[in-house]
């Protein structure tokens, strides 16, 4: 039976920030190996311990960087921006320069509304027939009462800018759990629910030789929840722990596993909450109204009390957790 994506040029984006684009690269790879022309994208949000402002990284910021349309950006491997007096290269500029391939590059500080239009210039540029959101660990599937999720606005905010794109796409949950946030068992609950309404495209496991390629280029970059994936599918099994310790995870050959879901079955109360959103500002509010302490809340926390290496992750994020609950207006 010949793979439907013969032929077909397929945008691969890492919605999540970090080292999400790790992880597109990894769908890529198997993209190209059934016949599909793969272009990658990204958005940009780098972790505190990357980057010491609280926020993803406005593209504007970020030098070296071609802007190729009103919302979009294009990395080959010399960008970056200097924030609070430190050097900032985005994951998806390493991985353009360890790979040699173009990325485009989105900007969540522009919410919904700006993910969407960027999609769609990358979309007419590339000649896409297919757009692929990757996001690793599978996050993007939960809810609001999913207290194990840390970071919920990015997958969000991008989900929704999804199901708003007139192409065919959809969204590849890379590595169940691999990002020591929403549990395996979860994620493939909710997997199954979207099978429910006819949303299953899918999926592969990623093969030995495609984990080696991609470890090589991880292994340049500052990423552990796509990493994860890849170890996986080299044979590592058990317990790991990520993010300082903050996060547990279980390796297992599942974790090497990504399924592909029509962007359409998933039924996401955060991504429609977020839906038309013109800043990040107004998504990150809209989350709080649904009592969701998002990984923007928890930046702008850990930078409060003077930055990563004088906190404990877990008691700030706790805290900021029953300050929202306890809030009056949840949204202020």
């Amino acid at each position: 039976m010949e793979c439907p994506l013969r032929g077909k040029k397929v945008l691969v984006v890492g919605i999540g920030g970090g080292g999400d684009v790790a992880a597109a690269y990894c769908v890529s790879k198997w993209v190209e190996s059934v016949g599909g022309k793969a272009i990658l994208g990204s958005v940009v949000w780098e972790r505190l311990v990357r980057d010491p402002l609280p926020g993803p990284l406005p593209l504007r910021e970020l030098n070296n960087a071609e802007a190729v349309g009103d919302h979009l950006w294009v990395a080959d491997g010399d960008e970056y921006a200097i924030r609070g007096g430190v050097r900032v290269v985005p994951q998806a500029s390493i991985l353009a320069r360890v790979t040699g391939k173009r990325v485009y590059l989105f900007d969540l500080n522009g919410g919904a509304e700006g993910i969407k239009r960027g999609l769609k210039e990358a979309i007419e540029l590339a000649g896409a027939d297919l757009l692929i959101a990757v996001d690793a660990g599978g996050d993007v599937l939960a809810r609001p009462e999913d207290e194990e999720v840390w970071s919920p606005l990015a997958d969000s905010i991008c989900l929704a800018a999804v199901k708003e794109i007139e192409i065919e796409s959809w969204v590849a949950v890379f590595g169940p759990g691999c990002d020591g946030e929403l549990p395996p068992q979860k994620v493939l609950e909710r997997v199954s629910e979207a099978w429910r309404r006819g949303g299953n495209k899918g999926g592969f496991v990623l093969s030995k030789d495609d984990a080696e390629d991609c470890l090589k280029v991880v292994n340049e970059m500052h990423t552990e929840a796509s990493k994860m994936g890849i170890l996986a599918a080299l044979g590592e099994f058990g317990e790991k722990k990520i993010r300082r310790g903050s996060r547990t995870l279980f390796l297992s050959p599942l974790t090497a596993t990504t399924f592909f879901l029509d962007s359409n079955s998933i039924d996401s109360v955060m991504a429609e909450a977020v839906r038309g959103s013109v800043d990040i500002e107004e998504a990150n509010q809209a989350l709080r109204a649904l009592g969701v302490y998002t990984e923007l809340d928890l930046e702008r926390d850990v930078v409060a009390k003077g930055g990563l290496d004088k906190v404990d992750l877990e008691k700030v994020r706790e805290e900021g957790r029953k300050r929202l609950k306890t809030s009056p207006a949840r949204g202020l």
